[in-house]
C-alpha cells in the first residue's frame, strides 16, 4: 500500500481516540451533575440523558431540555479533584433552570436572530411526554429518508424546538424559517472554506466548533459547491462535521467508519454524499 494511502487511517484512529477520552469525560461529569440535580434540586426530575443535552421535569409537569454544553466548557476550567468548584459551577446551573421558564411570545423582528437549524433522526421526538403533548415541533426533509431539518430558538444554555404557534409569532413559514435559520448559521463560520480545502488537497476535514450546530453545518454545503462537484460527509453525533473528497474508486469504508464512531449520541450512522442540488444517502453500490 502506497504510504499517502495510510494517511486517511491515521486520521481516523487519532479521531477514534480524541472522542473516547472526551466523551469519557463528559459521562463522568454529567452524571456528577445530574447526582447533584436530585440532591439539591429534586424539583427537577431528568427524565432523559444524553451526551450533550438532559430533558427536565419541573414542578409544574412540564419538560424542557438544558443544553450541556455550556456546562462542559467552563467545566473543563476547573482543575481535577476541585470538588468545590464542580459545585459552584453545578449550583449556576441549578439557579439558571429555577430562573428559566417557557418561551413566551416573541418578537418577529429581535427574535429571528435566535433561530437555528438542527439535523435530528425522525425518531429524536419520539418517547418525551411534553414532546408529544399537543404542539409538535416543525420539520422539514432533508433529502435523507429518516433524516429531518428540526428549527431551534437559540438561548444561552437551552434551545426551545419551534413548533408552529412560536413561528407564527415570528411571522415565519416553516420554509422562511429554515432560510433564516441557515443564514443565521452561515454567519458563524465560514464553510464555503471547509469545502474549497477538502477539495484542494483531498484532505479529511472534521468541523467541531463546539456550538451545538456542528452537524446542522451541512445543510450550508450545497451552496457552497459548482455544478458537477461532489463531497462524502458524515455526521456521527450533533457536534461533529466530516467532509472529504467524494472516493473516486467507490470504496466509502473509510467514510462508514467515521459515520459509525459517534463522539456523543448517534445522530447518523451513514455516510452522505452531498451535491450542489442537496444531501442524499452516499450510493448503495457504492458501499463495502
Amino acid at each position: 500500500m502506497a504510504w499517502w494511502l495510510l494517511i486517511p487511517l491515521v486520521v481516523i484512529a487519532l479521531f477514534v481516540l480524541g472522542i473516547r477520552s472526551a466523551r469519557a469525560w463528559r459521562e463522568s461529569i454529567r452524571g456528577e451533575f445530574v447526582a447533584y440535580l436530585r440532591r439539591e434540586a429534586p424539583e427537577f426530575e431528568v427524565v432523559a440523558e444524553r451526551d450533550r443535552d438532559l430533558d427536565i421535569r419541573g414542578a409544574d409537569g412540564g419538560t424542557g431540555m438544558l443544553s450541556l454544553d455550556r456546562l462542559y466548557r467552563e467545566g473543563t476550567h476547573i482543575p481535577v479533584g476541585d470538588t468545590a468548584g464542580k459545585e459552584a459551577l453545578f449550583a449556576r446551573f441549578v439557579s439558571m433552570l429555577r430562573e428559566g421558564g417557557k418561551v413566551a411570545s416573541l418578537d418577529a423582528e429581535a427574535d429571528r436572530a435566535r433561530v437555528f437549524p438542527r439535523l435530528v433522526p425522525d425518531a429524536f421526538f419520539a418517547g418525551v411526554p411534553a414532546r408529544e403533548a399537543g404542539k409538535a415541533p416543525v420539520t422539514l426533509p432533508s433529502g435523507v429518508p429518516g433524516l429531518s431539518i428540526a428549527l431551534v430558538l437559540d438561548s444561552e444554555t437551552s434551545v426551545a424546538y419551534l413548533n408552529r404557534e412560536l413561528l407564527a409569532d415570528l411571522k415565519l413559514s416553516p420554509d422562511e424559517a429554515l432560510a433564516v435559520a441557515k443564514e443565521n448559521l452561515g454567519r458563524s463560520m465560514d464553510v464555503g472554506a471547509v469545502v474549497r480545502r477538502a477539495f484542494a488537497d483531498r484532505s479529511v476535514n472534521v468541523v467541531k466548533g463546539g456550538d451545538s450546530y456542528d452537524a446542522a453545518r451541512l445543510l450550508l454545503v450545497p451552496a457552497c459547491l459548482d455544478e458537477g462537484e461532489e463531497l462524502a460527509a458524515a455526521i456521527p453525533d450533533r457536534d461533529t462535521l466530516v467532509l472529504t473528497a467524494a472516493p473516486a474508486n467507490g470504496d466509502w469504508s473509510a467514510m462508514r467508519k467515521l459515520a459509525g464512531t459517534p463522539a456523543g449520541d448517534v445522530l447518523w450512522p451513514d455516510p452522505l454524499l452531498v451535491r450542489p442540488s442537496g444531501i442524499a444517502p452516499a450510493p448503495a453500490a457504492t458501499r463495502t
